[in-house]
């Protein structure tokens, strides 16, 4: 199966005075798996149900290859589609709910039995053809919806919050499971997602949603180390933001630190520290680390790391992320602690 290009190009989608998605520009490269990460009304469903043809854009055109799609029917542009809610049909078995699309498409009988029987091994649900929906567990309601979109190899497939009704496990069996047939498969995802884990677990590339434009599209490990903004770092994982005086020569100071840092985009404002990247030191070498102190007020035990609400000079709180080892004993609370980080992990965030 060959993936196709996805391009959006000057999307604009109004619902009469309320403004959804406002010139949305997106590039998805064949076979990659892309998510579009936001909260509730950030415009990422509306995105892909243009894509599906769901919904008609006010303005501007999405592609598949070269193709437009403006004025042409949902089936007619060969997308897969995954529901949150599953969709399956509760008086068809298994195989005939997975059948559905080749016999809309009047396949011949013979190619439909392999087909079927080729997605159903490929969702590790073969032995449960002749099964109800009735008769599976969400999470298995759920692969057959899977097989039911790739059966008859779409260049692109569709994920619309499809993992939210499941629970921890599932879902993240699930999610391994999405990424081994996106690669067996090799066909073009867009997902969507409120769930910064499945999008960091499954992407090539997320783009991160606020007010129906993206503000920031990057790989995983990019969004993560390097945020942009303010909305970025908080939206991604936990972040200690703190705001910068002006940069001066490179330099630029971190009042609630106590201390100057390099920084190396001039127009930054604020910098991002993930809690990891702070450590505690008793006295070790601190040659090329920025170092300043706070008190520890609260910690919190998670079995190989532990979480520490540090107090600064300031006023302000921080959180601090240190794995255990057998040898080492962290400051408990109340205790001055010494804190180090590396200026090359302070992320610079600019002003939106």
């Amino acid at each position: 199966m060959q993936g196709s290009r996805v391009h959006f190009e000057k999307v604009t989608k109004s619902f009469g005075e309320t403004v959804a998605l406002t010139d949305f520009n997106l590039d998805i490269a064949p076979g990659e798996f892309v998510t579009l990460l936001g909260a509730s009304g950030s415009g990422k469903s509306t995105a892909l149900n243009i894509l599906a043809g769901f919904s008609d854009a006010t303005s501007g055109e999405v592609y598949t290859g070269d193709r437009p799609l403006t004025g042409v029917a949902p089936e007619h542009r060969n997308v897969g589609m995954v529901f949150q809610n599953f969709a399956l049909f509760p008086h068809k078995t298994v195989a005939e709910n997975v059948a559905f699309p080749l016999r809309m498409r009047k396949g011949a009988r013979d190619e439909i039995d392999r087909r079927v029987k080729a997605a159903l091994e490929m969702v590790q649900l073969g032995a449960f053809a002749a099964r109800k929906p009735a008769a599976l567990s969400g999470g298995q309601r759920q692969r057959v919806a899977l097989a039911r979109a790739v059966v008859f190899e779409p260049p692109v497939l569709l994920m619309d919050e499809c993992l939210s009704a499941l629970d921890l496990k599932l879902r993240e069996e699930l999610q391994d499971e999405i990424r081994r047939i996106h690669r067996e498969i090799g066909t073009t995802v867009l997902f969507v997602t409120h769930d910064q884990t499945e999008a960091l677990t499954m992407s090539d590339r997320i783009a991160i949603l606020e007010g129906g434009k993206i503000v920031q599209i990057d790989a995983p490990e990019v969004l993560y180390d390097r945020p942009r903004t303010r909305f970025v770092a908080d939206f991604i994982g936990q972040s200690n933001m703190f705001d910068l005086s002006a940069v001066t020569d490179g330099t630029a100071a971190v009042p609630d630190m106590g201390i100057d840092i390099p920084v190396s985009d001039p127009t930054a404002v604020a910098i991002s520290i993930r809690p990891e990247r702070l450590r505690v030191i008793p006295g070790e070498n601190t040659s090329g680390l920025s170092v300043f102190q706070g008190v520890v007020e609260d910690e919190t035990f998670f079995g190989p790391v532990v979480a520490q609400t540090v107090r600064l000079r300031s006023g302000r709180r921080l959180e601090v992320r240190s794995q255990r080892s057998g040898h080492d004993r962290l400051p408990h609370t109340g205790q001055t602690i010494t804190l180090a980080f590396d200026p090359a992990d302070a992320a610079p965030l600019v002003a939106t």
